[in-house]
């Protein structure tokens, strides 16, 4: 039996976990704030945008208090002359035209809007944040060992759970197109009962109790509840997996060119090796913030293409998106 202790997975390993993403996302928005105060507010903006999307699961004093951590700790180690101006954009649409128009100089987005705003803005670099060595996500259908549940076929009027959190933004997408192969239907018709928890206890023990059927997670998040409880590896089996794919970025317009803009992304590439921004890393479960080529979206970007070309050719108005993917913008 798994101990009754692991009814709630302890606090410090699992409850910052599903923030991640947006907490570095809200920390690289003050990479220069706390510097233009101190030495010019009257320097050239440097203007940052964030999706909506991005803070589902942020307590706003958190985000708060991160915005200061990173700006006192840049402050101290960075003399960036600027004007700091910050937005959030309740959507894609606003999103990509303040890009169009440059009235933003870089923007916080998940991998879904940059599918759609990289058609028409050119974004480079692009920064993403590591954990455990990695800065891609993958996913995995888990079921128990003993359910006689063997592909995803046999998902067919059961029950399913997914954490949902912002790491999770393309896991309904992906296990759509697989399924839509596999049966004809998309998840929300296939399975019996769907559902969407914010806690990652709550999507993996419900299926270890025999209470729900399969839930779908991170490999990252199985490897920790694995390690909070070695019989949940013993006791549950992955059915599908999902290729790498990055799922948030911090991207610039490729023409962004202040002449402050290496320092941006020098403080950026270099937050790990200083104690305090080290410190910084620790506290928001990251390792490293680092840029990669676009290419790094090349996973993300194909998956997401192969759900639309399933969408066409069904009937696309109807409801089959998750609340993660309502209101996406086709091709």
């Amino acid at each position: 039996m798994i101990p009754e202790t692991m009814n709630s997975a302890p606090p410090s390993q699992t409850s910052w976990l599903p923030r991640r993403f947006a907490f570095w996302l809200m920390l690289l928005a003050a990479v220069v704030l706390e510097n233009s105060r101190a030495t010019e507010t009257n320097g050239q903006p440097f203007r940052v945008g964030f999706s909506r999307s991005l803070f589902t699961d942020v307590n706003e004093n958190d985000a708060e208090a991160a915005v200061k951590i990173w700006g006192q700790t840049i402050a101290k180690e960075r003399g960036i002359a600027a004007d700091t101006q910050t937005r959030i954009f309740q959507d894609t649409t606003q999103l990509r035209q303040a890009l169009l128009n440059q009235t933003v100089d870089a923007v916080g987005i998940s991998a879904i809007e940059y599918a759609t705003v990289s058609r028409e803005a050119r974004l480079a670099p692009i920064f993403v944040t590591y954990n455990n060595g990695r800065y891609q996500e993958q996913y995995f259908v888990l079921v128990r060992r003993d359910s006689q549940l063997n592909q995803l076929a046999d998902l067919r009027g059961r029950s399913l759970v997914f954490h949902q959190n912002m790491r999770a933004c393309l896991a309904q997408p992906w296990l759509d197109t697989l399924l839509h192969k596999a049966t004809g239907q998309f998840t929300a018709e296939c399975v019996g009962k769907l559902t969407q928890v914010p806690k990652l206890s709550q999507a993996v023990l419900p299926v270890f109790f025999h209470q729900l059927d399969a839930c779908v997670i991170t490999s990252a998040e199985f490897e920790i509840m694995c390690e909070l409880n070695p019989q949940i590896g013993q006791q549950l089996k992955i059915i599908a997996t999902s290729p790498t794919v990055v799922t948030s970025v911090l991207c610039f317009r490729s023409d962004y060119a202040p002449a402050f803009k290496p320092q941006i992304f020098t403080a950026l590439r270099d937050l790990d090796k200083t104690p305090a921004g080290q410190q910084v890393l620790t506290i928001f479960q990251s390792e490293k913030i680092e840029d990669q080529p676009a290419s790094c979206m090349d996973s993300a970007l194909e998956l997401l293409a192969a759900h639309d070309r399933i969408c066409g050719v069904t009937n696309a108005t109807k409801n089959l998106a998750s609340p993660q993917i309502a209101g996406r913008t086709a091709p």
